[in-house]
């Protein structure tokens, strides 16, 4: 056992470890005497029964033994439990064990030691506080009540203890007049002040806690009682501190208590505080209390708050009145916070808080009148917050608190007295000024005053508007004069009465603004109600210029000043309103001076405090307000000029102290408007400088400052005034030149105003740019000389002199634009290469100022050098520009976006959006990024959502292009930018082939750019005729010539630059307009609307010529010779050709882009080998060899350009870099550079991108792969020769199929195909791989279109061969830049590849094409193919020979649908394809694939038809789609609206998107025909009739062939029929009954026929010869020549008329013999077999059979088994009775334009039919949709047509008054019909003319001609709809053949305006003849509509779809005539057919 020594020692050591063991080792004796102790003190009673006394001898020598151990230990075990740092804490625990056990041992011996009893128990409270120390607060509260239980023993006995238990009394009780019992009551009291500490810093939540503690406080009040005054005030400091955090946490905890608790607890904290001396902390106390509520007022009921509160409030109302000149102001406090805390809070507070204010304030009201008027205004505060809170601001009138006060006037009255008493009683009444104690006893009554005004206040500001409505009354608001007073005082105290500490302290914080809203709430009500206005204005301007008044509220005066000014003008109190905005403009000036001065000394840094930066922003903010001053003037007639004055005054002391101060831009530019209105007729204008002159405050720099603003704003409103304007901007540039900037220092000043001098000489017009640009010129020389005496020029300087380089070069140009000036050495390129060097110097920065207008000007220069092409010193322009935008920290890849979406990385028609020029630039200045896909990523984020050149979505474009546009109303930049975007879209479309879409986004990026195009240009125009020989024919064409074409001046002068958007100049916006102009033009020629392309072409060559820019000169005579080329006329197209040429050669050295320039060449080239191969083909005479010659050196030219040109240098780098780009992905090891060169041959180097590895994209990949369902297997060398001939024939083949995947990826490895080209460029994150994907694609592009051309050459010359080596060259091109050939055995792969379908093809129109030769060619190698001759003796010329049947068809499919919006290649693509279809019913070579025999006919019909009209289908879709676009323009910008016409019926569209929708497609489509049978007929001449001869092996004599096709929903019938006989006249005799009796030369006009030349020429020449003894047979001069010898006319005359009789005769008889009953829809049927069947053998029986199953009839070599199938035939058609022919059907002929001048109605067997003609079965369904859309029809099998009302008409009789006969034969007979409408003699207007063909269901036209001299065909195009038309008029639907393009003629027009029927005459007519026919037609249809209301059978009256229809009549009409065929024939009824009906209303 460790010593007494040895354990003390361990307890003094650092870390005391075990000691707890060591102690009770060590007193282990006292074990005995412990164990009871416990219970000793708890039940004293118990323990002495159960265990027996303990003798005082046994306790003695524990006491001698240990009292001197214990005695130490008590000692030191406080002091380590209170060292700091603490011991740890198993430490403590062990010393607090021990230190227990020492106090127990020390209990037991305490009756043997000597002293008081109760010193144990100040040993255990010392153990007490060391357990307080540590935070054991539930430990050391339960020994303090054992200690106090132990003292209550000692100090009453054992019976008094338990006296007290049964009263449960915790403390005891001692009595007063014990003396002896201090220092036990100080132990006492001790215990309790520790028990109250412990709780106070327990935080308990139960509640028994603080209810004992409130019985602690209670029962040591005895205690309190017997203490000395030093040891009271000790202990009761501290027990009062515990109560009072206490109290403090049960409020904040209100939630865990009852309120009661709290109630009494705070209760018992203000008695204690009430006794001591610290009477002011129950203010505190109280303070805490409210605080707490207030701020849990959401989480607590109302009613908990407002008992508590009121319980507080209370308790200090009853102390405030026991107290009151000590504790009001107290009090006042309190009252005044819990009033701001509830008007903050909801209104459920202000009403209850506002009631018990009052019932206090009635408390006070006897004794304490000062405090009760003070409650009354916090109360009436609190109500008036209330009604706002309740109803909301808007409510009433005057809002809420108002009308509150307005309804009570009780509570207003109390108001009025209690401030009339508080001012009496604080001398507040404004009689005398206070003292300052005075000063500090109102304070109560301000804070009172100023809560009562604030919220009121507020609230009279915010219904301002309602305030100062005329509907209030007057009286109204004399009611509320006491609120006005009220703000008075208020006002009143704050200027007069408070101390600068306390005006300080009120206008900072919270309170800031306080003053500013009452002063401005008090003026506001003195206008209202017209009272102290001059005392209310004073208070206002006191408040404006008094120096204590921060900033911020001076900010708060003027915006509501402001804002009552706006109010008081809007009602016409123009006076008040005036007083209010000077007052503004005052504390808006005096803010500014105030902020400039804490700008230049820094002294004052508070809240308060504004940077500089936005001090200019209330300059412009205050120029404002007094320029709204001026405008008020204007009405209120004050005097503007000391207002001015002083504003400028104020402005210029700011500007004194801040120089870089802006000028008051508003206040100058109201200034100028002044003078506009104040102009008079002399126009003498005022300057700002005679009035601000004489002012010594305004400094000469501040004058020039003002004068050039005032400069400026004359330049601003010039559109006003132009001539004044001048005036006025010369009269101040004169006095800055002269008065102000006359120093040396002000030079560069000076050299600003020349600079602006010289715009303002521009802006009067082109005349006075010379003394422009001699300004300009002394400001060079000036600046000059400034930087040779300065050695170096300020940055300012400098940039005024690149501006003057800029501006010289630019109005250099613009002086004389067809000047050479860009020749080296110009004055224009030095003036741009000195500015350069200046901007691009290292020391050179530009000003800020200067930014927007430099990079204006230096856009423009980029802009206007690029539209010219010349890229010289582009470089350079970059880096002034990258300069720039890194000077405004502008990241590169924003710059990048900035410039690509503004179209300035490229000159204009570059192929390429950016030009190698910035590609070189960018490489400069970040070379790091060039191949940075990150940086390119980020580049597309900017560019959004210009993003057209990145991926390949369409919908995502269109959709961001509709989003720029959706804004109303539309930017410049937004219709720049989707412009762009439309234009873009439009040319991806082109080159997918879909011209129709692509044609409605290039005329909307056309409109936009149009738009642009006179906002910055003025340009005039006239109309221009000029007449071209063609060969004899004189050809007018018609265009519109430039007069004039500048730069609009306003624009000149006045740049515009947007950061957000677009910077537009004029150049970039001419240059995209001029592009558009090429893109519209370009799509209409392809579409076949040449007139269209031609004027838009013809116009933008003329603009081009006018500016003098090369480029775009080139391109419209290109495509303008183009055009010509295939309109046949060929000088134009030469002279056009030519002028491109020369244009080229011209420019060459001013064309940077060699890639550009090589394009053009070779297209020019190209071109002109296309016009003498074609002029030569069209020629009488075979080509000569020379012109061959030629033809063929310019394709050898273009071809050598092509091949040998910079192409292939240029793309060196590229394709480099893609290698390298390629080569980062890639998987296999790299091979050394020495290897690769190896291990390419030196043949192939040229071919550098067929040996880059390709990357297959997943959607190639799988486009390649799995379209062919091909199973993976082992890469082979090749498949055999047999297979490849097996699979070029069309036979499908597992075996070979099986190696197809693996050639596909070996190919693709070798080659980049142009797919992979397409979509890489849209995926590409380099832009060197970007631009060179683009220029592999127009390289591919151009050697397509020269090889497709070189290829026709040849095989129109009979180099077949050599063809088919052409084509499979262009076959290598797609997927290789090389033109070298495959071998045979990749031939199947690509023709695989070649054939598949890919969405948005790049090269759509050149593969299909290139498809079409391919197939065409593939036929013709059939032509020696013989099935006759063994396959093995058989001799293929090449590879192109193998193809088979099903595969040319399957690719003339994919051809078809590639080119179904190109009209020219779907016509020859449909044609062979129906070719193809109908010859696989005859020749074996031809078979079909099992799956597609037995439908030859259907399908062959549909492709015969799809070859007819196709030009017409195109435009009736863009048709619609144009007029839909009109029509939505108007209520919508959003093109989206316009493209659900996209979604046609099939029936309107040429075919489907895929191959794969073509089945369904069709059958849709037939599905679609009306059962009125369609007859589609046309020719096949040419080539294609040659190639139909050589398979076929027919006669020499064949030179053409009818394809004659029969239509219905259910059956279709084709025959293809050989011309066997060319139709001319028979003998001499009648060879020259044209023209024996005229001589052409006689006539002045000469007859033109409607077509250049046709096949009809060629086959039946004596048609032609019968139109021109027409027409010359009928002139007038003829007429005239024989008016003596009538008989010799009539001889002539009806010998042409039996000629045509014959004529037709033979036309029926020759070409189309039998099956002629085709016409009428006969066909022989198995029924007919069995009656013929023995006379036939089975051969002729199988034959027959075979045409009767297939439905397809082909001439056939044999003249006997023609002859044969004819005469079986005939009997067949004899068995069939003739009524069977005549069905009554209509009959629809669908005519090719080779045939359509024929007049196939009149054939013998039509003649007495019902006949339409139409152009094409589309034009068919159009008007069918339009006109019987709303009509159901009654049966399946009936037709629905349109119907008519022959009265509801409109007539146009002899408007030209010459045609007297005609005049007099139906002008009676018009006025007959009362309710017809029409003119006679007399020429209508177009609107007339337009309104009556929409208004009425007939138009009948009797004059010259088709009526479009009147109503030209464009015009009557643009209908929505168009009346039926009789045009009587000379070859009024005679057709004009334009070459290859669509015929035009008036009943086109008709047709596309929605005209359901047009009668109209072919050719020319005699009137006597023609009206005879007109009169029996027009009688007819009366007699027929006098019919149309009697019952049918079949039909509801009025909607008989039975009854005889127009044409029905046509007949008996064309018997009228006297001559039945020369004029009978020629009327024949377009469109479809149409019923006659009466319309309600028209009875007759």
């Amino acid at each position: 056992m460790e010593s007494d020594a040895s354990i003390i020692s361990k307890l003094q050591s650092p870390s005391p470890s075990d000691i707890h063991r060591l102690f009770t080792a060590y007193l282990h004796p006292f074990t005995p005497f412990l164990a009871p102790s416990a219970s000793i003190a708890k039940k004293p009673a118990k323990s002495s029964k159960c265990k027996p006394k303990i003798e005082l001898p046994a306790i003695r020598p524990l006491a001698k033994q240990f009292i001197s151990f214990i005695h130490k230990a008590l000692s030191l075990i406080p002091k380590r439990l209170c060292e700091s740092p603490q011991i740890p804490q198993n430490s403590a625990t062990e010393l607090f064990d021990s230190y227990r056990l020492c106090l127990d041992c020390l209990e037991v011996i305490a009756p043997e030691l000597s002293g008081k009893q109760h010193s144990v128990q100040v040993q255990r409270i010392r153990y007490v506080h060391c357990l307080e120390n540590w935070c054991l607060f539930e430990e050391a509260e339960a020994e303090g009540f054992v200690v106090l239980e132990r003292l209550n023993a000692i100090a009453g006995g054992e019976l008094k203890g338990k006296l007290r238990k049964l009263k449960a009394r915790l403390v005891p009780e001692l009595k007063e007049e014990e003396e002896a019992d201090r220092e036990l009551a100080a132990i006492i009291l001790e215990v309790v002040v520790t028990l109250v500490k412990c709780v106070s810093k327990r935080s308990s939540k139960i509640e028994a806690d603080y209810r004992r503690v409130i019985s602690l406080v209670n029962e040591s009040e005895s205690c309190f009682k017997i203490l000395e005054a030093k040891d009271y005030e000790k202990f009761h400091h501290f027990l009062e501190t515990n109560l009072h955090i206490i109290t403090v946490f049960l409020v904040a905890e209100i939630k865990s208590f009852s309120v009661d608790l709290i109630r009494e607890f705070s209760a018992v904290t203000f008695k204690e505080y009430k006794k001591s001396c610290a009477h002011d902390q129950i203010y505190k106390v109280a303070l805490k209390i409210c605080h707490s509520l207030f701020s849990q007022r959401d989480g607590l009921s109302t009613d908990i708050i407002l008992d508590v509160l009121k319980h507080v409030l209370d308790f200090m109302a009853a102390e405030c009145k026991d107290g009151a000149e000590k504790l009001a102001p107290r009090f006042l406090e309190l009252v005044c916070y819990c009033a701001n805390k509830c008007q903050s809070a909801t209104v459920v507070f202000c009403d209850p808080v506002a009631q018990y204010l009052y019932r206090l304030a009635r408390f006070f009201h006897q004794d304490f009148l000062f405090i009760s008027s003070i409650l009354t205004l916090y109360a009436s505060g609190l109500y008036g917050s209330s009604s706002n809170q309740l109803k909301g601001e808007d409510s009433g009138k005057c809002g809420a608190s108002l009308q509150f006060f307005l309804n009570n006037t009780e509570r207003l009255q109390q108001v009025a007295l209690s401030i009339n008493w508080l001012n009496d009683h604080f001398g507040t009444a404004g009689k005398e000024k206070s003292s300052c104690e005075q000063a500090v006893s109102h304070i109560p009554y301000w804070e009172a005053l100023k809560f009562f005004c604030l919220k009121l206040a507020e609230s009279i500001f915010v219904n301002r508007k309602e305030i100062f409505s005329e509907a209030e009354t007057t009286s109204c608001w004399e009611n509320l004069s006491g609120i006005h007073d009220a703000f008075r005082q208020y006002c009143y105290i704050f200027l007069n009465c408070l101390s600068d500490t306390e005006r300080e302290k009120e206008t900072s914080g919270d309170n800031h603004k306080v003053i500013s809203v009452v002063v401005v709430a008090a003026l506001m009500l003195s206008f209202e109600t017209n009272q102290n206005i001059k005392e209310s204005t004073l208070s206002v301007k006191h408040v404006i210029s008094a120096q204590w008044v921060p900033n911020k509220r001076l900010k708060y005066l003027y915006v509501s000043l402001n804002n009552i000014a706006v109010i008081l003008k809007s009602k016409k109190r123009l006076k008040e309103a005036f007083k209010a905005l000077k007052m503004c403009c005052k504390a808006l000036w005096n803010h500014i001076v105030d902020l400039c001065k804490i700008e230049m000394t820094k002294s004052q840094v508070s809240v308060d405090y504004m940077s500089e930066k936005s001090i200019p922003d209330l300059v412009m903010e205050a120029s404002d307000k007094v320029a709204f001053l001026l405008q008020l003037n204007e009405e209120c007639n004050f005097k503007v000029n000391g207002i001015i004055r002083e504003s400028i005054i104020c402005w210029s002391n700011s500007e004194n102290l801040i120089a870089t101060l802006p000028a008051p831009l508003s206040l100058i530019k109201e200034w100028v408007k002044i003078q506009y209105k104040l102009l008079d007729d002399n126009e003498h204008g005022v300057m700002l400088y005679p009035l601000l002159s004489s002012s010594k405050e305004i400094s000469k720099r501040a004058l020039g400052k003002l004068l050039e603003e005032e400069l400026f704003a004359y330049n601003e409103k010039s559109y006003l005034n132009p001539r004044y304007s001048l005036k006025m901007k010369m009269k101040v540039i004169n006095v800055l030149l002269e008065e102000i900037y006359v120093t040396n220092e002000s030079t560069v000043e000076k050299c600003r105003v020349l600079i602006q001098k010289a715009k303002s000489l521009r802006a009067l017009g082109l005349e006075q740019l010379d003394k422009g640009i001699q300004c300009l010129s002394d400001a060079v020389s000036t600046l000059k000389l400034t930087y040779v005496s300065r050695r170096r020029c300020s940055s300012q300087a400098d940039s005024l002199l690149i501006h003057a380089y800029l501006l010289r070069a630019l109005y250099t140009h613009e002086a004389a634009p067809q000047s050479m000036f860009l020749s080296p050495g110009s004055g224009f390129l030095d003036d741009i290469h000195d500015a350069l060097n200046l901007c691009l110097h290292p020391d050179h920065c530009h000003e800020d100022e200067q930014y927007e207008d430099m990079l204006y000007l230096w856009y423009q220069l980029i802009d206007l050098l690029s539209i010219q092409g010349y890229l010289e010193i582009h470089p350079r322009l970059y880096d002034v520009v990258i300069k720039l935008f890194n000077k405004k920290n502008i990241q590169f890849a924003k710059t990048l976006a900035e410039l690509w979406k503004n179209k300035r990385l490229s000159h204009a028609l570059c192929a390429s959006p950016v030009n190698h020029m910035f590609i070189s630039t960018f490489s400069k200045h970040q070379s790091q990024l060039c191949n940075s896909s990150i940086f390119w990523t980020k580049c597309m984020e900017e560019l959004k959502p210009l993003v057209v050149g990145f991926h390949h979505i369409n919908s995502e474009i269109k959709q961001a292009a509709s989003d720029l546009i959706s804004s109303v109303p539309i930017t410049s930049c937004a219709s720049f930018l989707s412009s762009n975007l439309y234009y873009d879209l439009s040319a991806r479309l082109i080159s997918s082939g879909q011209m129709i879409e692509a044609l409605t986004y290039a005329k909307e990026a056309h409109r936009l750019r149009s738009k642009l195009l006179q906002q910055k240009f003025e340009y005039s125009v006239e109309k221009v005729v000029e007449t071209f020989d063609m060969k004899g024919e004189l050809i007018d064409k018609i265009h519109y010539s430039v007069q004039t074409f500048k730069v609009n001046d306003f624009v000149v002068t006045k740049g515009s630059c947007d950061y957000e958007g677009s910077v537009l100049t004029p150049w970039n916006v001419l240059s995209c307009y001029l592009e558009s102009i090429l893109q519209v033009g370009f799509v209409q020629e392809t579409l076949g609307n040449v007139s269209e392309a031609e004027m838009l072409l013809q116009w933008g060559r003329n603009v081009a010529q006018f500016q003098n820019l090369p480029l775009f000169e080139v391109s419209f005579s290109c495509l303008l010779g183009k055009l010509y080329r295939k309109q046949k006329l060929w000088s134009l197209s030469e002279k056009e050709l030519s002028c491109a040429k020369k244009g080229l050669a011209d420019n060459l050295n001013n064309i940077s882009c060699k890639k550009c320039l090589c394009m053009w060449e070779i297209s020019i080239n190209q071109q002109i080998g296309d016009l003498i191969l074609s002029s030569s083909c069209c020629s009488e005479e075979p080509p000569s060899p020379k012109t061959l010659s030629s033809a063929k050196i310019l394709y050898k030219l273009a071809l050598d350009k092509l091949n040998l040109s910079d192409w292939g240098t240029l793309y060196s780098t590229s394709e480099e870099s893609l290698a390298n780009d390629k080569c980062e992905s890639k998987v296999e090891a790299r091979r050394s550079k020495r290897t690769k060169k190896e291990a390419k041959p030196a043949s192939q180097k040229q071919d550098t991108v067929c040996r880059h590895s390709r990357r297959i994209t997943r959607s190639v990949h799988r486009s390649l792969v799995e379209t062919h369902e091909i199973e993976p297997a082992a890469k082979e060398t090749g498949p055999s020769s047999g297979s490849a001939n097996e699979y070029l024939m069309g036979v499908d083949s597992k075996s070979f199929s099986a190696d197809l995947q693996s050639e596909i990826r070996s190919l693709c490895s070798k080659m980049k195909c142009w797919q992979c080209l397409h979509v890489e460029a849209g995926e590409c994150c380099n832009l060197s791989i970007f631009v060179f994907m683009n220029w592999e694609l127009v390289h591919r592009k151009l050697s397509l279109r020269l090889l497709m051309s070189i290829g026709k050459f040849s095989g129109m010359i009979g180099y077949v061969h050599e063809a088919h080596e052409i084509l499979l060259q262009s076959l290598s091109v797609l997927f290789s830049r090389n033109c070298s050939k495959h071998s045979s055995d990749s031939l199947p792969f690509l023709i695989e590849s070649v054939g598949k379908y890919y969405p948005e093809d790049a090269l759509a129109v050149e593969r299909a094409t290139l498809l079409y030769f391919i197939c065409w060619f593939a036929v013709k190698s059939n032509c020696y193919q013989s099935t006759s001759i063994p396959s093995s003796n058989r001799n293929f010329c090449c590879e192109l020979s193998r193809i088979g049947t099903v595969r040319v068809q399957s690719l003339l499919k994919l051809s078809f649908i590639l080119c179904r919006d190109v009209p020219v290649l779907l016509q020859k693509v449909s044609r062979l394809l129906a070719v193809i279809y109908v010859l696989s019913t005859s020749l074996e070579q031809f078979s079909l694939s099992s799956n597609e025999q037995g439908s030859e006919s259907q399908w062959a019909s549909f492709f015969h038809q799809a070859s007819l009209g196709t030009q017409l289908n195109q435009q009736l879709l863009s048709g619609i789609m144009q007029k839909k676009q009109n029509q939505s323009a108007g209520v919508s910008e959003d093109l989206d609206s316009v493209l659900d016409i996209l979604d046609f019926p099939h029936s309107l569209r040429c075919g489907p998107e895929s191959c794969e929708d073509l089945e369904e497609f069709v059958l849709d489509f037939f599905q679609g025909l009306p059962s009125t049978p369609v007859i589609c007929i046309s020719l096949v001449a040419g080539a294609d009739a040659s190639l139909l001869k050589d398979l076929l092996h027919c006669s020499p004599k064949v030179q053409a062939w009818i394809l004659l096709s029969h239509l219905s929903s259910d059956n279709q019938h084709v025959v293809l029929l050989p011309v066997h006989e060319i139709l001319k006249e028979a003998s001499d005799e009648e060879s020259g009954s044209s023209s024996i009796i005229y001589n052409c030369k006689d006539f002045v006009k000469q007859w033109q026929c409607p077509w250049i030349s046709s096949v009809i020429d060629d086959i039946a020449p004596l048609f032609r010869h019968v139109l021109e003894g027409n027409y010359y047979s009928s002139s007038e001069y003829f007429l005239e020549s024989i008016r003596e010898n009538t008989s010799l006319w009539w001889t002539q005359r009806n010998r042409l008329n039996e000629c045509l009789c014959r004529f037709l005769q033979d036309v029926e008889d020759s070409w189309l013999g039998t099956w002629k009953y085709l016409l009428l829809g006969m066909w022989p049927s198995c029924n007919h077999l069995d009656s013929i069947k023995k006379s036939l053998s089975q051969d002729e029986m199988d034959l027959l059979q075979h045409v009767v199953t297939k439905k397809c009839y082909v001439g056939l070599t044999s003249e006997e088994t023609s002859m044969l199938l004819f005469n079986s035939m005939l009997e067949m058609s004899d068995s069939v009775d003739q009524a069977e022919c005549i069905s009554g059907k209509p009959i629809i002929l669908v005519l090719d334009t080779e045939v359509q001048m024929l007049p196939w109605e009149c054939l013998p067997i039509l003649r007495n039919q019902e006949v339409y003609r139409m152009p094409s079965i589309g034009s068919i369904f159009a008007t069918l949709d339009r006109h019987c859309e709303n009509q159901k029809p009654l049966e399946l099998s009936d037709p629905v047509f349109p119907l008519i009302d022959p009265l509801d008409s409109y007539y146009l009789l002899n408007p030209d008054g010459d045609l007297s006969r005609t005049q007099v034969e139906f002008e009676s007979w018009f006025k007959n019909q009362d309710i017809i409408e029409g003119k006679i003699g007399t020429v209508p207007t177009v609107e007339e003319l337009s309104l009556a063909l929409k208004d009425h269901d007939l138009f009948i036209y009797f004059g010259h001609g088709s009526g479009t001299q009147y109503i030209p065909g464009h015009e009557i195009q643009k209908l929505d709809g168009c009346a039926a038309t009789l045009l009587l008029g000379c070859s009024s639907g005679s057709l004009y053949l334009r070459g290859s393009y669509m015929p035009h003629g008036a009943p086109l027009s008709y047709i596309l305006a929605g005209s359901p029927v047009i009668v109209a005459n072919l050719w020319e007519v005699t009137d006597k003849d023609i009206d005879r026919f007109g009169k029996a037609m027009l009688n007819a249809w009366l007699r027929e509509r006098s019919t149309a209301s009697s019952e049918c059978a079949r039909c509801v009256p009025t909607k008989c779809i039975h009854r005889p229809r127009i044409a029905s009549f046509m007949a008996q009409a064309r018997d009228a005539c006297n001559l039945g065929f020369l004029i009978g024939a020629s009327p024949v009824c377009y469109g479809v057919p149409t019923g006659i009906i009466k319309r309600k209303g028209k009875n007759r």
